[in-house]
């Protein structure tokens, strides 16, 4: 599997940056979803979007990134 880096502008604003989820959304959800339909219980869209979010609030386990989005659950 090959890997690609996007080139982007990082905002160094001390207040912190924006993310843009309706983009964020738009691009993820152009992605194939190759999984078997068979125990699927999200959109991978929606699976992506929250693994992203958890990234960025600096989850970098898969136990942390699954307890991110479980406390987000509610």
């Amino acid at each position: 599997m090959n890997y690609r880096s996007f080139d982007f502008d990082v905002n160094t604003d001390p207040d912190g940056f924006v993310v843009d989820l309706d983009s964020l959304y738009e691009h993820l959800s152009t992605l194939t979803d190759c999984r078997h339909s068979r125990g699927k219980r999200y959109a991978l869209v929606t699976v992506l979007v929250f693994v992203v979010l958890a990234k960025l609030a600096g989850e970098d386990r898969l136990a942390g990134i699954a307890e991110w989005i479980a406390l987000r659950k509610n």
